[in-house]
């Protein structure tokens, strides 16, 4: 029975924790723990760069600061996984056994968003496996090409689609929206009628969907229509990289 006691003992002490704090290879250890020490902190100074660099870039309504801070975790996360796994296959198997019956609901509507997040495991990835000068370099390219897409608009559209909203008096007519439309089309805007609205008997609210320049075209356009009798209110709600409800 004394036999038996110790030889469960020493199992326990094998496969616990016992195991990892014996001292049997004490510098390997503390090796790995370094190594662990400088993938975090790596991944961490890297993140941080791609965020500002995100800050920087974005256009658009749609702005989470959840979503910038969840990059931080998946780097991270990545870099623990990559050192844990190592070179065990056996490892790699039972962990993408372990993360499939994770399920992420999370819808992300914007698709750069989808690269950032790509980018941050990479991120781990790199850091985790020790590829420290790959990363660096990585991070210092992507940032560099994501600021200059930005400053050149590479991409965008040379007209911005938007929402024109007009309220009038209801008693004008037909004859009001026919001029509103005509002014919309003499401007170049190619309107399209969504909707027409009568709001208590006394105002209507139109709306068309328009292609408009700059900021100092809408502008213009908006003082052009509010030239027109009976126009209470305009309103141009440009869709740039979002939707408008």
């Amino acid at each position: 029975m004394l036999t038996l006691s110790l030889l469960s003992l020493r199992f326990q002490e094998e496969r616990g924790l016992f195991s990892s704090l014996s001292s049997q290879d004490p510098a390997a250890l503390v090796d790995n723990l370094f190594n662990l020490l400088v993938g975090l902190v790596l991944a961490t100074l890297l993140i941080l760069a791609l965020v500002q660099t995100y800050r920087t870039t974005h256009r658009g309504a749609i702005y989470s600061a959840s979503f910038l801070q969840a990059l931080f975790v998946l780097g991270a996360c990545t870099t623990l996984i990559m050192l844990v796994i190592g070179n065990e296959i056996a490892r790699a198997f039972s962990l993408v056994g372990a993360l499939s019956i994770v399920r992420f609901r999370t819808a992300i509507k914007d698709p750069r968003d989808v690269g950032f997040v790509f980018a941050s495991l990479a991120l781990g990835m790199a850091c985790g496996t020790g590829f420290y000068y790959q990363a660096i370099l990585f991070t210092l390219f992507l940032c560099g090409l994501l600021l200059l897409l930005g400053k050149l608009n590479i991409g965008r559209a040379e007209a911005n689609e938007a929402i024109v909203r007009v309220t009038a008096n209801a008693h004008t007519g037909n004859g009001s929206m026919e001029s509103l439309e005509a002014a919309l089309k003499s401007a170049g805007t190619q309107p399209v009628l969504i909707n027409r609205v009568l709001d208590g008997g006394e105002l209507e609210t139109i709306s068309w969907r328009v292609r408009t320049g700059g900021h100092r075209e809408q502008g213009e356009l908006q003082e052009r229509l509010r030239g027109f009798a009976g126009v209470r209110s305009v309103g141009v709600y440009v869709m740039d990289d979002f939707q408008i409800l």
